[in-house]
This record gives structure tokens, sequence and C-alpha cells, in this order.
């Protein structure tokens, strides 16, 4: 049995998990969105999403959400249109960030190796919840009237044609997707010019 101590440490971990603050700016609120909070609503989107799709495995697609970026706790966030040299560098921090958590948490070994498969996609369900992610705060950046975006100078074409390519890795996701760009190409106000 662990010791309470543990369960401290873990408490500490999350604690420094809410501290990573994205990029996203969420509806009524001038703080952006943390990764807890952007990490309970992609496992729930995901569970509520599951229940369409027999074939894949509910619990994974809510585990995976959970933990998809623990990573950040050690990388950072990254911002999905940061500059170029940002980019380049984040497959390494995150890659090292993980060795830190298995060397954190070796009595916890299904926490690093579900961040491993995720990190891989090597299942269904790793890319099912891959192209989740992208699609979220696309739906949050419009509920907050495209803040993000116009700050960012991102337009709508740029926004539909970078995240097409990391959303096509899932079969599942990519429809919602596609609807979602629906909506979101008769609204030009939510994007920089």
């Amino acid at each position: 049995m662990r010791s309470v101590n543990r369960l401290i440490e873990l408490q500490s971990f999350l604690h420094a998990f809410q501290s990573i603050e994205r990029t996203v700016d969420v509806p009524d609120r001038e703080a952006p969105e943390n990764d807890v909070e952007h990490s309970f609503h992609l496992a729930l989107a995901g569970w509520f999403l599951a229940s369409d799709f027999p074939e894949l495995d509910r619990d994974k697609i809510i585990r995976y959400s959970l933990i998809h970026d623990l990573v950040e706790v050690h990388a950072g966030d990254t911002f999905f249109y940061a500059d170029a040299s940002e980019l380049a560098t984040k497959e390494a921090r995150e890659q090292d960030a993980l060795v830190k958590i298995k060397d954190s948490w070796p009595d916890f070994p299904e926490l690093w190796e579900s961040i491993r498969l995720y990190e891989t996609k090597e299942d269904d369900e790793a890319k099912f919840v891959y192209a989740l992610d992208k699609i979220m705060p696309m739906i949050v950046i419009m509920q907050a009237g495209g803040k993000t975006w116009k700050d960012n100078n991102i337009s709508f074409e740029r926004q539909r044609s970078s995240k097409l390519e990391k959303v096509k890795v899932s079969k599942h996701i990519l429809p919602y997707f596609n609807e979602l760009i629906k909506i979101l190409g008769q609204k030009p106000e939510l994007f920089a010019d």
C-alpha cells in the first residue's frame, strides 16, 4: 500500500499541472484556460462522443484525455501557432518531461505508459483524443468571441488548413471537424482579417 505522502505528492503534481496556462481565452473570464480545465473538458467530451463508437475503448479515451498534456508540467505549454523555433523543440522537451514523470512516478506505471501510448498514437483511442484535442480549443475560442484568433492574427483559412492536417489522423473526429469548419466559415468576425 502506498503512503499518504505519495497522495500528497500527486496532489502537488496536479497543482503544478493546474498552474500551466494555455493561450486559449475562455468565455466570461479574464484568465486563459489552464491545463487541468482543458484536460477535464477533453475527457468529458471524449466520454460523451465515445458512445457513438463502440469499437473504441471509452475508458482508454478518458484516461488519454486526462493525461494527454501532463508532460507540460515539465515542458510547458506550446501554443499551436508558436514561432518555428519553439515548435522545433516541442517534441524533445516533451520526451524529456516524460522521462522525468517516469522517474518521479515509478509506482504509477499506468500513468507514464498511457502518456507514452498517447504520444506515439499507437491506437485508435490515442488518435481519437489527439484529434479531439485539436478541435476542442476551436470550440472554446468560438464561444469566447474569437479573441485568441484575433489577438494572434489567425485567419479562418490558416485555422482550417493547419488543424485539418492534425485532425485527419482520426476518422472518428474528422466529421466533427468538418461540421465545425462549416459553422466557423459563417462567422468571419471571429478571425483576424
